[in-house]
């Protein structure tokens, strides 16, 4: 019995590097010259912010001010940082806050969902997300819903607006703001009633 599951691990083993074999030998030049100019890049940019996140985080915000013209970029689309600076402290608290949401609440994992090497979208992918049937309004408004920003207190949110300070910002472009939905699981978090799943990116 021993020798025959042994037998079947080795097997599979060899059925599994065949694949992967055969899979490198169908790459060509081409994808490998655009994971190099795109995939890559996308991937670096991702953890670049990341690493400017947690300083900021690691010093109490203390980088963030120092830096002040690199986060109006990152958050509000413009080197002129001034009028934004208020809203430093708070997005440094947020932080901790999604942290704390995570540590708190695994469901909460969903933020990191998206694959560093994944496209910036200022919009859900249209080839596995689609518009609820309860949807009566245009594709192209969420028709003054912000549940997905007030149910984690999002401080770049204007609330008397209900619009995004950072709208189409780097920030939202590369994470789960411009790709919103991205999963089932955010759909139901959020208790959002625009978009459904047409089947789900990533296992």
């Amino acid at each position: 019995m021993k020798k025959t599951i042994i037998k079947k691990t080795q097997r599979l083993k060899s059925k599994a590097i065949a694949i992967t074999v055969d899979h490198f030998q169908n790459i060509n030049m081409e994808q490998v010259i655009s994971w190099f100019t795109h995939e890559f890049k996308w991937a670096m940019a991702r953890i670049l912010f990341l690493i400017y996140g947690l300083l900021a985080m690691l010093t109490f915000g203390l980088t963030a001010y120092l830096t002040a013209p690199i986060g109006s970029k990152l958050f509000f689309k413009t080197w002129a940082f001034w009028p934004y600076v208020k809203y430093y402290h708070r997005i440094v608290l947020q932080s901790y806050r999604v942290l704390w949401m995570m540590c708190k609440d695994w469901k909460y994992k969903f933020l990191f969902a998206i694959p560093l090497t994944s496209e910036p979208r200022r919009s859900p992918d249209r080839t596995f997300i689609a518009l609820s049937g309860n949807w009566i309004h245009e594709e192209n408004t969420c028709y003054g819903c912000v549940r997905c920003c007030d149910k984690i207190s999002c401080p770049l949110l204007n609330k008397k607006e209900g619009i995004c300070v950072g709208y189409n910002s780097f920030y939202w472009n590369y994470f789960l703001c411009g790709c919103y939905p991205f999963t089932q699981q955010q759909i139901d978090y959020y208790g959002c009633e625009k978009w459904k799943i047409k089947y789900q990116p990533l296992n």
